[in-house]
């Protein structure tokens, strides 16, 4: 219990007149009766404030998107038969900005007051949010300071609303070919179509010998390219992408993005699987597809984070090779390294060619790119910008070696992960690379 924000102004009119005591005789009992009056209201309202009692309500578990502005509603209620201003201070854990958040609102009797918090996820993960704090008052004179409703959580998780975005799109143009039909794809795939005569040109190794001996004629297997191939989502931890580009770490970025591409695969019947590495491979989730897959990839990718320690591209490349038999897509998320770990980069890239097409998604440096296009004033900026360029130079021609060994290398914003994957997706599929 406190004075009131209004009993302080107020207490300026007894003062007043108390100053006019020398002057007016009669001024001194008008600030003596002023005064009593106002600490008897404030005695009055300060015994009402005591028999009062808030309730609040919210969810037990909020999940929010990472670096996505979202509410969190609380709705008040009280037991007085009159108005109660209400000034409402909600904290939140450090994975939520802002911290702290005030909101001033009156509750009428018998009606119930929602307060909207507007926040913004920063780092994911699952914290405890506390219970709210209430300030209330009914005229100003005393305020009572008391906890509202029960201690919560809050998760932090991968922007979905991308997801939902591309499923609505996807859904729309599904809709305008309702009725097509698709047509199997013939080609050198593994799915087996049918059998059929032998015909020039056709590669001995196609031909079926116990169906040639029944039929007395040359008989050769035909395939059609798969529907369902095989994607590995790789997301690199190192200390490279715990870097913060805007509000949220490479890493998140990344996330979003593999969380994203996982549904396009999934909606386009590939398995598709996932892990993390870094100076260790996890094991990550194998291939699969459907809802149920979708909610564990998700769950996955909202554990990895960024931490500082080196990233392993040989160890990574030496596991792909046990784990995966047969050819499929692997999606690297990574910023490139810098000087002689380079090297491990494009030889881990060799490893895995050609049985495996990787994919390096390069996630680039805005600081970096800013630096370098700087006009210096200076000599201290004249070599922050020379050391830029070499930096930018070395990671073009990294760019341009794991291409010269047969990897595609898409390097994107952080902020545009997620329309970079799909694009280039899309175009491995357009052109039946795997």
């Amino acid at each position: 219990m406190r004075p009131g924000p209004r009993f302080l102004n107020l207490l300026a009119v007894p003062l007043a007149f108390a100053l006019l005591t020398p002057w007016a005789p009669g001024a001194g009992w008008v600030a003596f009766l002023a005064l009593a009056m106002l600490l008897g209201a404030g005695l009055y309202e300060r015994q009402l404030l005591r028999q009062l009692t808030v309730h609040a309500e919210r969810k037990a578990v909020v999940a929010l998107p990472l670096d996505e502005e979202e509410t969190v509603a609380i709705q008040f209620r009280t037991n007085s038969p009159r108005p109660v201003t209400l000034e409402v201070r909600q904290l939140f854990p450090r994975i939520i900005e802002p911290t702290s958040v005030s909101h001033l609102g009156l509750c009428l009797p018998g009606e119930i007051l929602n307060m909207d918090f507007r926040v913004r996820g920063v780092a994911r993960g699952t914290e405890q949010v506390a219970a709210a704090w209430v300030g209330a008052t009914f005229w100003g004179l005393a305020e009572r300071i008391l906890p509202a409703g029960e201690s919560g959580e809050v998760s932090v998780l991968p922007n979905l609303h991308a997801v939902k975005r591309l499923h609505e799109q996807l859904n729309r143009y599904i809709l305008r070919g309702l009725g097509n039909r698709a047509a199997p794809r013939l080609g050198k795939g593994r799915e087996f179509d049918r059998l059929r005569e032998y015909c020039d040109n056709d590669d001995f190794r196609d031909i079926a010998w116990k169906a040639s001996a029944r039929r007395g004629k040359l008989i050769v297997r035909e395939y059609r390219l798969d529907r369902s191939q095989d994607v590995l989502v790789c997301l690199d931890r190192g200390h490279r992408m715990a870097a913060r580009t805007t509000t949220i770490a490479k890493i998140d970025h990344a996330v979003n993005g593999a969380v994203l591409i996982s549904y396009l695969c999934n909606r386009m019947e590939d398995r598709v699987g996932m892990l993390a590495f870094g100076a260790a491979v996890d094991k990550g989730l194998s291939q699969g597809r459907g809802p149920k897959h979708m909610r564990q990839t998700t769950a996955f990718a909202t554990g990895v984070k960024g931490e500082y320690i080196h990233t392993d591209y040989l160890a990574l490349a030496a596991h792909i090779r046990h784990r995966l038999r047969h050819r499929s897509l692997i999606l690297i998320l990574t910023d490139l390294p810098e000087g002689d770990h380079r090297f491990a980069l494009v030889k881990a890239i060799r490893m895995l060619i050609p049985q495996h097409l990787p994919l390096v998604l390069v996630l680039s440096d805005p600081a970096l790119e800013a630096a370098r296009k700087l006009l210096p004033a200076d000599k201290e900026e004249l070599c922050r910008t020379l050391v830029a360029r070499d930096v930018w130079l070395e990671r073009q021609q990294l760019i341009r070696d794991l291409r010269r060994h047969g990897a595609m290398v898409v390097e994107t914003p952080p902020q545009d992960t997620g329309i970079a994957a799909i694009n280039a997706y899309l175009e491995i599929k357009r052109r039946q690379l795997l």
